[in-house]
């Protein structure tokens, strides 16, 4: 990995309330908060660009989509604007001198300004980690790519639950991130650690 702080960007992806202790926790979500918080005081230290981008609908849910179909999403129980469960998790030290992106769906470029926001600071390079490995992570990762990044996705700082079986049988959390990270790497990104990046940024 060859980081290079002036043109690089942490991308902390959904850890918000709702999705790391509230009604739709992800399976690891506290503990890969913790993991997180060294992480992004070191980017921090070193210059690096800190995102975090959270997801949230309007309150008269008018532009739910087809996210109706998850039932407190439809009922308006998560993911409002203006409530507790979409702000960043109190772990990670959120400050006004980070950057904060609100999203609408998956991917934290598609309908947000984040793509701006990184080309007027001249980013080139994203980390990615969050939550969900396999959905908003995993689609960050893969759009940055398209956009012309250079996308790096953060093995060990994404969780998920396991699948369910919905006519091929159910997968087991390890088993998806380990396709996902696969995928991302022959395609996408490259692959690092925790401990990577912070070798990287520590001084």
């Amino acid at each position: 990995m060859n980081l290079r702080r002036d043109q690089a960007a942490l991308l902390v992806v959904d850890m918000e309330n709702d999705f790391v202790h509230g009604p739709m926790a992800v399976t690891g979500g506290p503990e890969l908060a913790l993991r997180l918080a060294p992480l992004v005081r070191a980017a921090r230290a070193a210059g690096v660009a800190v995102v975090f981008v959270t997801q949230a609908l309007r309150q008269n849910g008018t532009d739910l989509g087809r996210l109706e179909r998850f039932e407190p999403v439809r009922t308006g129980a998560v993911l409002r604007e203006g409530g507790e469960g979409v702000h960043v998790v109190t772990e990670l030290d959120p400050r006004p001198e980070d950057i904060h992106v609100v999203k609408r769906r998956f991917s934290a470029f598609l309908g947000t300004d984040l793509d701006l926001v990184l080309r007027s600071r001249g980013v080139q390079q994203v980390f990615v980690c969050g939550v969900s490995a396999h959905v908003c992570c995993d689609t960050t990762v893969r759009e940055a790519f398209q956009l012309g990044y250079d996308p790096y996705y953060i093995v060990d700082g994404v969780e998920m639950g396991d699948l369910p079986d919905l006519g091929w049988g159910p997968i087991a959390a390890d088993t998806a991130k380990g396709v996902v990270a696969t995928i991302i790497s022959h395609r996408f990104g490259t692959v690092c650690t925790i401990a990577d990046l912070m070798v990287e940024l520590t001084p």
